[in-house]
């Protein structure tokens, strides 16, 4: 009698299959939606937390470094070298722009990023052949040449010494660093200040942003709030208010839609389970019958009937757990599933099928036995 739940699922093993086949379907589709979230988290955050700034300035009115159309005057950086609670000459020009650079022919996806070499804003090491060039930001004429060279992220595989075009502009490369996407794969492209407003802006001398560290026991927040009644036409923002903006602006805003899906794909396993166990507890009600007859409980019909639904839900969701991380890992994207939320995940499905599964084991222990053998169910 021990047994008597596996050769049940033996006999149907077809449905058993198909059922554990749809949770661990569920399963994946939920965390590998979730990795895809977590990841564009790591990735918006990523750059901004590698330039060492925690004070991020852009144009009043831009809504944020990151999210609005933000200009700003070169005249602003002799001011804010020297202004209280920032560690004096650390404020940085920095451009911060999408591109379409032709590569090898081909147009792709990139972000532009411009900075001062030896300054806050990007990278100060190549991992493989050099940094660019420096120039000068003070004192710069439009009239003057800059070196048109790039420094390009390893995961984009190109080589020393190749040539990508962008704004018409024909940049070499010179050096690769440590991959250091954006949201979305999105790789970055480091050049010299000059060369991004010379190949994205026309020369025209303008940075969309500028970031640099408060000072020494000052209160990035103490910072930013005393630059609230500052004549400078800027808006300023802590490190963690930039992030919250690029996160709410790239990741959550966006991916709603994404958030809901999941929580429909959980209501789904539990319909699917339910559906399945309902349907198969109808093919069997005469064996049900048959075991009541001969003074089977109810609590002993409802425990065979459980047994099999938490035996294919385990199946099911480790299945899709494995497969999940399987698939995060050959996924063309970045993808990133964290253990605990799989976890979570794990066990808020495993009991959504369990419970759906109770609801159909209830139906069954309520199947009259003499109903049973007549055949009128």
């Amino acid at each position: 009698m021990k047994s008597i739940f596996l050769k049940d699922m033996a006999y149907r093993r077809t449905r058993v299959v198909l059922t554990a086949i749809g949770i661990t379907v569920l399963i994946l589709l939920i965390l590998f939606l979730g990795g895809i979230m977590n990841g564009m988290r790591i990735q918006a955050t990523q750059y901004v937390e590698s330039t060492g700034a925690d004070i991020w300035i852009s144009a009043e009115g831009s809504g944020g470094a990151f999210i609005g159309f933000s200009m700003l005057i070169e005249e602003y950086m002799a001011q804010l070298n020297v202004a209280p609670g920032l560690e004096p000459h650390s404020a940085s020009p920095l451009v911060f722009a999408q591109a379409r650079p032709i590569i090898r022919g081909k147009p792709s996806k990139a972000i532009v990023v411009g900075y001062q070499s030896g300054k806050l804003g990007g990278p100060a090491h190549a991992r493989e052949g050099r940094m660019f060039a420096k120039s000068k930001f003070a004192g710069y004429s439009p009239e003057a040449e800059v070196d048109l060279e790039v420094v390009v992220d390893e995961k984009m595989g190109l080589e020393i010494g190749e040539r990508i075009v962008i704004g018409g502009k024909e940049l070499k490369v010179v050096g690769k660093v440590e991959s250091l996407m954006f949201v979305l794969d999105t790789p970055l492209l480091f050049m010299n200040v000059r060369t991004a407003q010379n190949v994205l802006l026309g020369n025209y001398p303008r940075v969309n942003m500028m970031i640099a560290k408060s000072g020494k026991g000052v209160p990035p927040e103490k910072v930013a709030k005393q630059f609230e009644y500052s004549p400078l036409k800027i808006e300023v923002r802590t490190l963690q208010q930039t992030i919250d903006d690029i996160i709410d602006y790239y990741v959550v805003s966006p991916m709603r839609a994404v958030t809901f899906l999941r929580v429909m794909l959980w209501l789904a396993a539990g319909i699917l389970v339910g559906m399945i166990t309902y349907v198969t507890t109808l093919e069997k009600t005469q064996e049900i019958g048959v075991l009541k007859a001969i003074g089977a409980s109810n609590m002993y019909v409802m425990q065979l009937i459980l047994k099999q639904v938490v035996l294919i839900s385990i199946v099911g969701v480790l299945c899709g757990l494995i497969l999940s991380f399987i698939f995060a890992a050959v996924a063309p994207i970045f993808v990133s599933i964290h253990l605990l939320e799989s976890i979570i995940v794990a066990v808020i499905s495993f009991l959504v099928c369990c419970f759906s599964g109770y609801l159909a084991a209830r139906k069954a222990v309520a199947v009259d036995p003499m109903l049973a053998f007549r055949g009128e169910i």
